[in-house]
């Protein structure tokens, strides 16, 4: 049997970036969640529970919820009503049992489109498939919530349990993305090679935009030649490369052509006052606030069009005196004032006319164009050299997890493991740690080390060589040695280290993994993901698991 909970775009919006919806005291209160903005007043802010019912109220968007999902015994009827219920924790969603009603399709399209430019919004498109459209009048609930309903008397537990699962949750979805994404040895040198290519076109790119004169590298063919090779050998012929060869020789016979033309002096510093006047104008826009304010009203103003659609107009404007018409009038007010400032005006005028002159080269364009494809050529061939693993070889059997806890088996002469499994509980229990920082790591680095010392396996070979590691590291970082050495046998211990060296960026540990050639990515993203949490997570890390719906329902399965 469904229940039905009528909610607002933005909290929707948001909870496709937490894949959970939550009373709305619970955003405020705990550790991740709430990261958008919501026009909400303050009595909803101190809201406890969610309000459910057994029937559809209509209105402009409703979550139908299955009752698998749901904690029934937490739920609690409301006097005077027959099918509304108040609900105290936190639903999280499952593929199969969440569906979401929109009153018209213009309300649907609205969402998706908005969830494309926010990184935090990562599961609408694995819901996608569950929206459907339906105009339901809308009904109000007609009953009196009385005052041991709208108190919460677990909503402290409930919130540490969110917090704690949140961490959980990002440690398995990294662990997951880990090894899905794991590439053998030929393919991590194959890749690695693609992309120092890549990077050098993009260098030649820089220095052809900057430099009028004719220009030609001529290792590039020898460069080329080589990936063609490599890549015929690990993965199979491709005409790509010859396309990446063709395009070259058009670079060099365009910039041959441009240097006959082009007074290389004169774009240099047309370049050079371009930089300067973008400079002074972002200065201007940061000290005005001009970026949040056009969002903001931008956001107003579509509210005001989903509105008018709604009724069959073109927009309904917020009424005179309201929140809305005063804020939108505030931000309005404050765009005039930097339009009509006159020095932001004349840089702006300034700019335009440079980029003019600049956009009048007809070589720039063309090069542009060759250079972009070149780079798109070069992405496709990076992509197919990552062995993703088939979904039937991804074993779960080494994961220990629990409703409170989330660990790695390991025996008790593996060091790696215990001390992975001491750092991973370390993570998890410091939940209060909202924002991820070198200090912050260089903390856990400290106290997982102690801990770890009070173990019998650091008296081991092993156990004192990563105990070791762990010294020098953080001897390096406080600037009392001048470099520190992580071990060529120990690949778990490679991936932790490639966490504390880089922790603040998914990417930043992929690159680094992948020059050093470290194989274990998926400890990395464990303790990465764990740190963070699953909400912060972007849609950059967890779009290649969302694609494979068998990915989909393992995890599902396993954490529900």
């Amino acid at each position: 049997m469904p229940y039905y909970l009528e909610i607002s775009s933005w909290n929707l919006l948001e909870s496709f970036s937490t894949e959970s919806i939550s009373p709305f005291s619970f955003y405020r209160e705990r550790q991740f969640g709430n990261n958008l903005s919501r026009f909400l007043s303050g009595e909803k802010e101190k809201t406890n529970y969610l309000i459910l019912s057994k029937k559809d109220l209509g209105g402009d968007i409703s979550l139908v919820i299955d009752d698998e999902i749901i904690d029934s015994p937490c739920l609690m009827p409301i006097k005077g009503s027959k099918t509304a219920y108040t609900y105290p924790k936190t639903i999280y969603y499952k593929k199969g049992k969440i569906h979401i009603r929109f009153d018209n399709e213009g309300l649907r399209d609205n969402l998706i489109d908005e969830s494309k430019i926010l990184l935090e919004i990562k599961c609408l498109e694995k819901y996608q498939s569950d929206f459907y459209v339906k105009r339901i009048p809308s009904k109000n609930l007609k009953c009196i919530i009385n005052l041991r309903e709208s108190l919460s008397f677990e909503k402290e537990v409930f919130i540490h349990d969110d917090d704690k699962y949140n961490k959980i949750k990002g440690a398995f979805v990294g662990y997951i993305r880990g090894l899905y994404t794991t590439q053998d040895d030929t393919s991590i040198v194959l890749q690695n090679r693609l992309i120092d290519l890549k990077n050098t076109f993009g260098g030649l790119y820089t220095k052809v935009m900057m430099d009028e004169t004719y220009y030609e590298k001529p290792t590039m063919y020898t460069d080329i030649a080589d990936c063609k090779a490599q890549y015929l050998a690990v993965i199979g012929p491709s005409n790509s490369f010859d396309v990446i060869k063709a395009q070259y020789d058009e670079i060099a016979k365009i910039t041959k052509e441009r240097s006959k033309d082009s007074s290389t002096g004169y774009r240099r510093q047309l370049l050079k006052d371009k930089r300067h006047i973008e400079n002074s104008l972002n200065q201007i826009e940061v000290l005005y606030n001009i970026q949040e304010v056009r969002t903001e009203l931008k956001l107003i103003k579509e509210e005001e069009k989903s509105n008018g659609e709604r009724k069959g107009k073109t927009r309904e404007f917020f009424k005179k005196g309201s929140f809305e018409y005063i804020r939108k009038k505030k931000l309005e007010e404050i765009l005039n004032d930097i339009e009509n400032n006159e020095e932001y005006g004349q840089l702006q005028y300034e700019l335009r006319s440079i980029e003019e002159k600049l956009n009048s080269n007809k070589y720039d364009s063309i090069l542009s164009a060759i250079f972009t494809r070149i780079s798109d050529i070069l992405n496709d061939l990076i992509r197919n050299t990552s062995n993703i693993t088939n979904n039937d070889t991804i074993n779960l059997a080494n994961i220990e997890m629990t409703k409170d806890s989330i660990r790695m088996k390991c025996e008790q002469d593996d060091p790696e493991r215990i001390y992975f499994n001491i750092l991973l509980r370390d993570i998890i229990a410091n939940s209060s740690v909202k924002n991820l920082s070198e200090y912050h790591v260089m903390q856990l680095l400290e106290n997982s080390a102690t801990s770890f010392k009070k173990n019998d396996i650091v008296k081991t070979e092993k156990g004192e060589c990563l105990l070791n590691t762990l010294r020098s590291y953080w001897a390096y970082k406080n600037q009392k040695i001048e470099n520190y050495n992580i071990p060529d046998d120990m690949p778990i211990l490679q991936s932790i280290m490639s966490f504390f060296i880089k922790p603040l960026d998914f990417n930043q540990i992929e690159r680094f993994m992948r020059i050093k050639q470290y194989k274990q990515k998926c400890y990395a993203y464990m303790l990465w993901g764990a740190s963070i949490g699953f909400a912060d997570m972007p849609k950059t890390f967890t779009n290649i698991l969302y694609q494979n719906e068998n990915i989909t329902h393992l995890m599902d399965d396993t954490l529900q």
